[in-house]
């Protein structure tokens, strides 16, 4: 897609139901829409929608797997309304390579973005992560994209998804902290926010690093997950549907209606 054929519709795709923890979550969701129409002068046009069913928040292999068919079933509903790309709104990248076999327009994960974006702009970067359960994922993906050697820590401040909003003084706190301490003690130069659900916080604490003379960046990884989708559309690519062929025909059974 050129610059002159028309809006960009992106798909922001919370992968859990709604919950009134992930309130002030949303609203900055839906306020990015409105900051990101204004100013692309209505280029990019961000929906937002969230899952009818699944788990209230991802914070293990479980919850992902419990999701995964509910996320893939909006991916393919969102490629035939029309959407030219679609963002999986978690760091767990829950079900990306199953998405991206099912539809041919992008699918960008918010781990996949943002830690592509810190390796290139920083050489070595840390992680915020939220909770102990969820370091083997960010490990597990950081080995599959090859970026290990970039990664110079997993820190965590031990808050769930859904504490987060009712916590933020003390997560702004927490990931100021360990910030810093990913920089003077692990040598990274760049800071990986390791949940979308810290999306409001971002400039809260990269102000807090400001204040304390470390001038590194925090990388929010849905807006780093929506410039990426947006660029490739752009650019008229997708991912290769060599590396993520569409499944094959044959029969399969389930006891929920599956997207193909």
């Amino acid at each position: 897609m050129g610059m002159g054929m028309g809006r960009i519709k992106v798909l922001d795709l919370i992968p859990v139901f709604m919950t009134k923890e992930i309130g002030s979550a949303v609203k900055d969701r839906k306020d990015y829409a409105d900051l990101l129409s204004r100013d692309t002068n209505g280029l990019v046009e961000l929906g937002v929608k969230a899952l009818e069913k699944g788990t209230a928040s991802i914070e293990g292999v479980y919850d992902e797997i419990v999701d995964a068919p509910y996320i893939l079933s909006e991916t393919v509903r969102a490629e035939m309304e029309g959407y030219d790309a679609v963002v999986i709104d978690c760091f767990g990248d829950p079900a990306l390579d199953a998405a991206r076999e099912l539809v041919s327009i992008p699918v960008v994960g918010a781990n996949i973005a943002a830690s592509h974006l810190a390796a290139q702009i920083a050489g070595r970067y840390s992680v915020i992560n939220i909770l102990p359960e969820t370091e083997p994922i960010i490990r597990a993906l950081t080995r599959k994209y090859g970026l290990e050697g970039s990664l110079a820590s997993v820190r965590t401040i031990n808050v769930p998804v859904l504490d987060l909003e009712g916590k933020m003084d003390v997560v702004v706190e927490s990931a100021v902290r360990e910030a810093e301490a990913a920089y003077t003690r692990d040598g990274a130069y760049a800071i990986v926010l390791g949940c979308t659900g810290m999306s409001a916080l971002a400039d809260r604490i990269g102000a807090g690093l400001e204040g304390l003379g470390i001038h590194m960046p925090v990388i929010e990884p849905l807006r780093a997950a929506i410039a990426t989708a947006v660029s490739m559309v752009i650019q008229g690519i997708s991912h290769s549907k060599l590396a993520y062929p569409r499944p094959r025909a044959k029969p399969r059974r389930a006891d929920f209606e599956l997207p193909f």
